[in-house]
């Protein structure tokens, strides 16, 4: 009778090929995961970061008396990089000096979105901002002048995200 006292070589080299397969299996399946997470992670924080976009853009501009810089083209959509609103009626002699216009700004280089305060037709520093990840801004009014439509473009990574909102003014004034 024979007996067998070990593995052989063949027997070695077919179960590690085995392993290394199944270890390249599973590692595969771990980058596919975390990509995956990834991906939806930038999605879900690109739509945050548009809807807080949105909110501060509303409280600006639907407080503002109209916008100055836009042409009134009818639903068409113009690349901009400033939004200027106004709060104050210059033909009206007001008192209140706190009150200034405003201009949200798309900082291309570095995609992020900044309000500064206007003093004529100059902005001041000391603005703040107000989104990231913003590529591209897009701006028509409708209704002369008392409705705005805003299209922003945003990207993170190899994700992309595109959002249209309309903005009513509540405090428009035709002298603008």
């Amino acid at each position: 009778m024979k007996r067998k006292y070990g593995y052989l070589l063949l027997e070695s080299v077919i179960s590690l090929t085995s392993i290394v397969i199944l270890i390249i299996v599973l590692y595969s399946v771990f980058v596919f995961t975390i990509n995956l997470k990834l991906r939806i992670e930038d999605k879900i924080e690109l739509q945050q970061q548009s809807l807080e976009i949105i909110k501060s853009m509303e409280g600006i501009i639907s407080n503002s008396m109209g916008i100055i810089n836009v042409s009134n083209d009818e639903e068409t959509f113009k690349k901009t990089t400033s939004i200027k609103c106004r709060y104050v009626d210059e033909n009206i002699t007001n008192n209140e000096e706190n009150i200034t216009n405003k201009e949200i700004i798309l900082n291309e280089r570095r995609n992020k979105l900044f309000v500064n305060s206007l003093n004529g037709e100059n902005s001041q520093a000391g603005g703040y901002e107000i989104g990231d990840y913003v590529d591209e801004m897009y701006v028509s009014i409708t209704n002369d002048g008392q409705y705005v439509n805003i299209k922003l473009k945003l990207s993170k990574r190899s994700q992309n995200y595109e959002t249209k909102f309309k903005i009513k003014i509540w405090n428009f004034s035709k002298s603008i």
